[in-house]
């Protein structure tokens, strides 16, 4: 069975896909050798975080995420800055680097950005 962080996001990637999912849509995608019943919990267990929201169709209820995976993605990275407590550069730094070794233009598209926003203030 997989672990449960991996199955939330398992469940988070198939909601993100968009639009309105029902437990049946959801275990359709994600339930291979799953119960039901487990994904209707962790569907329960994510409305609990926060991280969906669930409204009531005839006697079943459809869920929908309530952030992107990039807002999720860059809360994510908010909790870890946080996290450094007065280490923020060094662990920019360090993202940064990691970030050049998968995608080499990275930089430059970050420059652009950085400048951008600098540029409406």
């Amino acid at each position: 069975m997989a672990r449960q962080p991996e199955l939330e996001r398992r469940v988070l990637d198939t909601l993100w896909q968009g639009g309105q999912w029902s437990v049946r849509d959801v275990y359709d995608e994600v339930g291979a050798g799953l119960a039901y019943t487990t994904i209707a919990t962790v569907l329960d267990r994510l409305h609990a975080k926060g991280r969906v929201q669930r409204e009531k169709e005839g006697v079943a209820w459809r869920y929908h995420a309530t952030r992107t995976k990039e807002e999720a993605l860059a809360a994510e990275v908010g909790r870890v800055l946080q996290r450094a407590d007065g280490a923020s550069e060094p662990l920019l730094v360090a993202f940064l680097d990691e970030f050049e070794q998968v995608d080499p233009e990275a930089l430059d598209r970050l420059e652009a950005l950085i400048r951008a926003r600098r540029e409406r203030q």
